[in-house]
């Protein structure tokens, strides 16, 4: 027994001391570069190092070029194909602006599930390949419904009224548009302002409720994902007696603006995709920051430019794989299938971790479809931020409010972690012939049993136990390892290169003072040369990649304004939504001042990019505990 014991507490240590090793991951390969620029600088071990991060960081600079270009192609063709349409019609179906991995997908044999789908075939008439104004999505009489989450903390009921009332606008609104309020139980006035929220707007949306979120449940975090998994969990059993493969999950951010382009496009893309739409799917779009960049600092303006192009460089056509940064949508089969969304401390890059989460779960079969119609941001501000501030005052706050944010964005290294323990335990499938796990269901609710709905839908949402998959789905041929190594490298190239890059460029620009680099002779003093090169062109390719976001910066303005501006000019508009639209702000670019965007942008890489990202890496190092902080929101004034 003793013998056992002892086998069970090694055995036992041996997986906390694996698991350490590769949560850590990060951290501890950051710590070997140091070491190596140290101890052995002089090797070809370095010199290869140096070598691969210069071309990294240059070919991550040409994919991030192609994809805002064909970004910002596809989403001028969203904005002509709204401009030709009357009012009120979405446009018609055989537009270029959706793109999926499907292609990917077939290719290596996976099945989809069969089953009822329940979607949009709209603008039947005498033309199959055209939507039609006031159409009903659906087949049989029943609605594609999209489940809107706005997951909020102490947001300004402007924002949020700002925000309901951009969704007001669209044409689908009324019919297929269910809003759930995610509110925090932690906020005093929760409760209060969500009641406010339903009583002005559910005249305009198809329902609009709330979802309570407790506070300091067992082995939860703080943060959006705790707070979505609850309302998701809750909004899952009002749908219950539904067909499950007829509802859209949308998460997003209580600023966000979305356009209805987005949620058309994914009707249409429902209709066209009948078998494989409506389960292993998600909806990925670029986001843009255009309301209030002009108040900010510049480089706090960089800092998010630099973070929108970073998830426009996965859109491409051809891209296997589309993380999405903020905003997006899954089916409620997915979501109900993975068991939602994760609530440890893991997950505070809620994002990236659910497509992780569903990346894995269903063994490489995600299907992520690009939406190309833009979803507007705000950049954050700091809580004292007044208009009455001085230019410099604002800066500084607002630069201390990005400081803030992005260290909570590079918290999220810890999904790095996640994907190679996930990547491991994956590859245990390799060569297994079994077809994907059916959709069977268990009646237990394991998790968050007491989550309810708010306001009048409490007695109609919990008449039985959410039902969740009983099996992890298994590969239907072999795991798809490349598409798997093409993850592995964007988890690479978001959570390991700038830290390394940083710390290389600093060792090349001291290495020739110290060492004898500066011999003609030494292989290193040729290095050293060369990177020079790859360094210039990595800052002429930003450059050129700020160029080219100019374009698709105006038309997201404009796409924005249009929606707007037919709103306040139509006598239907109720009074409480042109209130809200007439304080949106828009935030062009142009003139001198913008001008500092195209030589700061290596500041704010390095100011809100390597140093949070460091210290992200030292300190889970011992911990993953991290204190959450909602970033503020500028206001209406």
């Amino acid at each position: 027994m003793r013998m056992l014991s002892g086998a069970v507490s090694a055995a036992s240590a041996g997986r906390r001391a694996g698991n350490y090793l590769v949560r850590c991951t990060p951290g501890l390969s950051t710590l070997l570069v140091l070491a190596l620029i140290l101890f052995a600088h002089d090797s070809l071990l370095f010199i290869g190092l140096t070598l691969v991060l210069h071309v990294s960081v240059v070919s991550f600079t040409v994919r991030s070029c192609y994809g805002m270009y064909i970004t910002s192609k596809r989403t001028a063709l969203v904005a002509a194909e709204s401009a030709n349409s009357a009012p009120g019609t979405p446009g018609t179906r055989k537009n270029a602006i959706l793109w999926s991995d499907e292609d990917d997908l077939e290719s290596t044999g996976a099945e989809s599930e069969k089953s009822a789908i329940v979607c949009c075939d709209a603008g039947r008439g005498d033309s199959s390949d055209s939507l039609s104004s006031g159409t009903v999505f659906g087949i049989d009489d029943e609605l594609l419904l999209h489940a809107i989450f706005l997951p909020n903390y102490k947001e300004s009921l402007e924002t949020m009224r700002e925000t309901l009332s951009m969704l007001a606008c669209h044409d689908l609104a009324r019919s297929s548009y269910d809003i759930y309020l995610a509110m925090e139980e932690h906020e005093p006035s929760a409760v209060e302002k969500a009641t406010t929220l339903i009583r002005d707007f559910s005249p305009y949306f198809h329902r609009i409720t709330y979802t309570l979120h407790p506070h300091s449940l067992p082995g939860e975090a703080r943060g959006k994902s705790s707070n979505i998994s609850w309302s998701t969990r809750a909004a899952s059993k009002h749908y219950r007696s539904e067909s499950r493969t007829n509802v859209v999950f949308t998460v997003m951010d209580a600023d966000t603006h979305l356009l209805p382009q987005y949620f058309e496009q994914i009707c249409v893309d429902c209709a066209t995709n009948l078998e494989r739409a409506n389960t292993f799917t998600m909806y990925v779009l670029p986001i843009v920051f255009d309301r209030n960049a002009s108040t900010v600092s510049p480089i706090v303006r960089c800092a998010d430019m630099l973070w929108c192009a970073a998830g426009i460089s996965a859109l491409y056509d051809c891209s296997q794989v589309r993380t999405p940064t903020s905003v997006y949508s899954i089916t409620m089969t997915l979501a109900r299938y993975v068991g939602f969304w994760d609530t440890g401390p893991g997950a505070i890059g809620e994002d990236l971790h659910m497509y992780l989460k569903c990346y894995f779960k269903t063994c490489g079969r995600l299907r992520s479809v690009s939406v190309f119609s833009p979803a507007s941001h705000c950049n954050v501000v700091h809580e004292n931020w007044m208009p009455q501030l001085s230019v410099l005052e604002r800066w500084r706050l607002s630069s201390v409010a990005r400081f803030m944010q992005a260290c909570r964005h590079m918290w999220g290294i810890v999904d790095s972690g996640y994907a190679i323990k996930q990547t491991l335990r994956t590859l245990t499938l390799a060569g297994r012939q079994n077809q994907l796990g059916s959709f069977e269901y268990y009646d237990q609710d394991t998790e968050n049993s007491d989550a309810e709905l708010g306001s009048d839908e409490k007695l109609l949402s919990i008449a039985s136990s959410v039902r969740y998959p009983s099996a992890t789905p298994t590969a239907s041929s072999s795991v798809p390892v490349w598409r798997t190594i093409v993850l592995l490298h964007r988890l690479y190239e978001a959570h390991f290169l700038p830290v390394h890059y940083f710390i290389d460029i600093m060792a090349c620009s001291v290495l020739p003072i110290f060492t004898t680099a500066n011999d003609s002779t030494h292989l290193l003093f040729h290095v050293l040369q060369y990177t020079n090169y790859l360094r210039t062109a990595a800052f002429l390719g930003v450059v050129f990649q700020l160029f080219l976001y100019e374009k698709f910066h105006a038309t997201a303005i404009r796409l924005r304004h249009n929606l707007i501006s037919t709103a306040l000019t139509s006598p239907a508009s109720p009074d409480l939504i042109k209130r809200s639209l007439s304080q949106v702000g828009f935030a062009p670019r142009g003139g001198p001042a913008y001008l500092l965007d195209y030589v700061l942008f290596p500041v704010a890489g390095t100011v809100f990019g390597a140093v949070p990202a460091i210290k992200a890496q030292i300190m889970q190092l011992w911990s993953t505990e991290f204190v959450y902080r909602v970033s503020s929101k500028p206001r209406a004034q």
